[in-house]
């Protein structure tokens, strides 16, 4: 069985490699050969980290993040990315980054998968089945960090024919879910919005925006630290 798998797999990799044509198999001349396999351990994986990196720590007292509802366009299964919005969507490129904390650590939590959603430039949600434009998930690194991309919400009116007054502020989605710790729901806002009597604005929840030019490219970033707490013991 092994011996068929084997021819497979080789099967499989030669049909790859004859893609890529002669040039992507050439071989440098100091190139070092394989080092054999020792059987004796060879259902052991061995995985090679760099350095191992300082332990964060928090710069100010952590505290518990306001929950909020899933809102009607919550959907499942988004795609992992560090990029959620389409090239070339409209709207002001957003970088927005954090950390996942323990609350009652205190240290940063890996491995935390974090799950983002909002609107378009036309007051929006994609449909979350055959679109998923600002839809994605992340997990957090060894140090409790994520990362994403993608543009900075509006305001927009979730019924502008029946309540055409009504506005809600703009915002992230999230959902946060880590092994041990409370699932969370969320909203991420902005500080200053011209939105905010919206009465789900939560000012706890509303980050500082800085403009940002590099390489000729303006853009627009915010720092979001999420802070989950402990599941109640059984």
């Amino acid at each position: 069985m092994f011996d068929s798998t084997r021819r497979i797999f080789l099967q499989q990799t030669a049909m790859g490699l004859a893609t890529v044509g002669a040039s992507g198999l050439v071989l440098r001349c100091d190139a070092q050969p394989t080092q054999e396999i020792n059987r004796n351990q060879a259902d052991r994986v061995l995985i090679q980290m760099g350095p191992a990196q300082p332990v964060a720590s928090p710069t100010a007292e952590l505290k518990k993040i306001t929950p909020q509802p899933y809102g009607p366009f919550y959907r499942t299964g988004a795609p992992f990315r560090g990029k959620l919005s389409v090239p070339g969507e409209p709207g002001t490129t957003f970088i927005l980054s954090g950390r996942v904390w323990a609350f009652d650590t205190r240290r940063p939590l890996p491995g935390a998968v974090l799950d983002f959603w909002h609107v378009d430039m036309q007051e929006k949600y994609s449909n979350g089945v055959t679109d998923y434009r600002n839809r994605g998930r992340l997990v957090t690194s060894e140090s409790g960090y994520y990362e994403l991309e993608s543009i900075r919400p509006i305001p927009y009116r979730p019924n502008p024919t029946g309540a055409p007054e009504f506005w809600r502020c703009a915002h992230y989605h999230l959902v946060a879910v880590c092994p041990g710790y409370q699932p969370l729901v969320t909203e991420i806002h902005f500080q200053g919005d011209s939105k905010r009597n919206d009465p789900m604005f939560r000012v706890e929840n509303a980050i500082a925006v800085e403009d940002k030019k590099i390489n000729g490219t303006s853009f627009q970033t915010g720092v979001f630290d999420i802070v989950l707490e402990r599941e109640p013991s059984k």
